[in-house]
């Protein structure tokens, strides 16, 4: 089940899924639009904004800090606005259990630069409820990226797997 506007918000006035800067205006009717936080174009240094040139792999963190619960993952999706400029976006699930800020990459497949700044709109996050807690959480499963800040292109905790 995909989570509607309305649980969202009563979630995140719980404490639930976007647990720090939540921008009221970001809700969609099914999900939420994440904002940029810092970009990072290629080997260059995080930045709150810049220029991608055509053929550039950017990433970018997100302002919103995730904090999925035990029966909450989710899905993310690069926005219509970007995609229809040529922006190609890869991502993973949002596993339950995760929190913090979350890295996302793209690709700049146009023939045009594009400007970025820290605050627009890049992709959308949608929240799904799993039929029932999960067993073992994203923590106790590997938490290579639990309580990230910022831009994170390698895993902060060691693989804990049984």
């Amino acid at each position: 089940m995909i989570l509607s506007d309305g649980t969202i918000q009563r979630m995140v006035s719980e404490g639930k899924l976007i647990s720090g800067n939540f921008f009221p205006a970001s809700l969609t009717p099914n999900g939420y639009d994440l904002r940029i936080g810092s970009i990072k174009i290629g080997a260059g240094d995080p930045c709150q904004e810049g220029t991608v040139n055509p053929g550039d792999h950017f990433l970018v963190s997100t302002m919103e800090e995730i904090h999925c619960p035990h029966d909450v993952s989710a899905q993310m999706f690069t926005r219509s606005s970007f995609a229809r400029r040529g922006i190609l976006g890869s991502f993973g699930f949002v596993d339950a259990g995760f929190r913090g800020q979350l890295t996302l990459s793209f690709y700049n497949s146009s023939s045009d630069p594009l400007k970025l700044k820290a605050g627009d709109r890049i992709a959308q996050i949608v929240f799904h409820r799993i039929d029932q807690p999960v067993e073992r959480n994203y923590e106790q499963r590997s938490g290579n990226y639990q309580n990230s800040s910022g831009i994170t292109v390698g895993g902060t905790a060691s693989v804990k797997r049984d």
